[in-house]
């Protein structure tokens, strides 16, 4: 009962996120932030009590949301960020390194990438948010699938999640699916402001 919850409340953020995270990216944001948030406490809350976690979850989800919602002035940093964090993650997973036990170094790669994602997403302008809300869609759906379905995903470690080659090329499907359809959105909607 206790995946199958957070599984379809990360799933729905996802599907949320990749269909319509350039259109409304103020509220991809909170999406973002109320789905991490969530699968946070889940993961790391393995000790209490499952309807005090959910509780927790949903605490800590709101306030995730809220405060990515309310940071709209950094949002090309902030989608460079998130862009940056997934690139790494599926990179890890295409080399077959997600899951392993990267210590230290893996902080540091998780914080240089975000890093270097926010750096980008300045000078990239307003496609890094079809970027990162593509690929954060994505990774929220194949990680609500995996908890919901299994899938042969290992759902309790995030870095592990891309580890395998079906969820790897679930993630990528989905992300350039909802990558093409946000830029194709933008495109039409940019012709018609002109």
């Amino acid at each position: 009962m206790d995946n199958v919850l957070w599984g379809l409340v990360v799933l729905l953020c996802g599907i949320f996120i990749a269909a319509y995270g350039h259109q409304l990216f103020r509220f991809a944001l909170a999406f973002i932030g109320f789905a991490l948030g969530f699968y946070l406490v889940m993961w790391l809350g393995g000790g209490l009590d499952t309807a005090l976690r959910i509780i927790v979850g949903i605490v800590a989800g709101g306030i995730l949301a809220a405060t990515l919602y309310l940071l709209v002035k950094s949002a090309l940093y902030i989608a460079g960020g998130i862009m940056g964090l997934v690139l790494m993650l599926g990179i890890l997973g295409l080399f077959r390194l997600g899951g392993l036990d990267l210590g230290i170094f893996g902080s540091i790669l998780a914080l240089a990438a975000a890093g270097l994602g926010g750096f980008f997403g300045q000078r990239l302008g307003p496609i890094v948010t079809i970027l990162a809300t593509s690929l954060a869609g994505a990774y929220f759906v194949v990680l609500g699938l995996g908890a919901l379905f299994g899938l042969g995903l290992e759902t309790d470690n995030p870095s592990a999640l891309l580890g395998s080659a079906f969820p790897l090329v679930l993630f990528a499907t989905v992300a350039a699916i909802s990558g093409l359809a946000q830029h194709q959105a933008f495109a039409l909607r940019q012709r018609f402001l002109r």
